[in-house]
């Protein structure tokens, strides 16, 4: 498997660029896989920097809808092949976040609508819970919450903006690659909660182990038992890579650097793997 990181928070390497987002372009046996697509161009203006060939994506996952991961979506190049793009029938949403004023609201939704790229319209597979995409590639969505210290992040919200009610994030889904080594999974934000999401697809997938966690966490801002619990866990699960991406924040990111060690691997915009 090679893993290119197209867009993230973080970069460091000239020329490339960073942005609020996450997009990752897997490559396993007969799969070219875009893991979410960031905010903007940034995704593509780096691939073509790193020498990564877009026109080879046969799936293109979008694992939740929120500006960050799907905005980028209308600069994948346009060819007659476009791919097929999977994301939940419900990311299509009115979507708000509340600001630090904690009294005004931003908008955070998918930053652009079918109707206008027909192309894209045409080529969108609807996802619910559970759907199969290739031989080796799995997404399931619709994430129960079962682990006490883990919830739905507060302060998003769905509705107008005279009638909000709270996001529960039920369109987030996880692409979760069944290799010869174990399980590779691919989150893009965790909203439902990072160990929640892994004890799920390790319920739906018995005998199975988690070799690789590639994931924004959204850890950035959680109470510092909620980060050590989340580490402990991830060190019971014995996940031989765990690479934290975009909203994990950079707190997590070191606390999982001390306590996971040479299993954590802090990649960022421009970094390739092979596994």
């Amino acid at each position: 498997m090679k893993l290119h990181i197209l867009a993230d928070n973080r970069t460091k390497k000239r020329g490339l660029r960073a942005e609020h987002g996450l997009s990752v372009f897997i490559e396993y046996k007969n799969d070219a896989i875009l893991f979410d697509t960031g905010q903007s161009n940034v995704f593509s203006h780096n691939a073509a920097i790193m020498g990564v060939d877009l026109s080879k994506t046969n799936h293109i996952v979008l694992s939740h809808g929120h500006y960050d991961h799907c905005g980028g979506l209308i600069h994948f190049p346009k060819t007659d092949q476009f791919p097929k793009v999977y994301i939940h029938e419900s990311a299509f949403v009115n979507r708000y976040a509340i600001n630090a004023d904690g009294e005004n609201y931003r908008e955070v939704g998918i930053p652009w609508l079918m109707d206008d790229y027909n192309y894209i319209k045409d080529n969108i597979i609807f996802t619910q819970k559970k759907l199969q995409i290739s031989s080796n590639a799995i997404l399931y969505g619709e994430i129960p919450s079962t682990v006490a210290f883990e919830g739905i992040p507060r302060g998003f919200y769905v509705g107008d903006e005279t009638n909000k009610s709270a996001d529960m994030m039920i369109d987030e889904q996880m692409l979760i690659i069944d290799t010869d080594k174990g399980l590779c999974i691919f989150l893009g934000c965790s909203h439902p909660g990072v160990i929640n999401c892994l004890n799920y697809a390790l319920k739906l997938l018995p005998g199975k182990k988690v070799e690789m966690l590639v994931a924004g966490m959204h850890l950035d801002h959680v109470a510092p038992l909620h980060l050590q619990m989340t580490i402990q866990a991830l060190l019971d699960l014995n996940i031989q890579r765990v690479i934290p991406l975009h909203c994990t924040g950079i707190v997590a990111i070191c606390e999982m650097k001390r306590f996971l060690g040479n299993r954590c691997l802090p990649l960022c915009a421009g970094d390739s793997l092979k596994i």
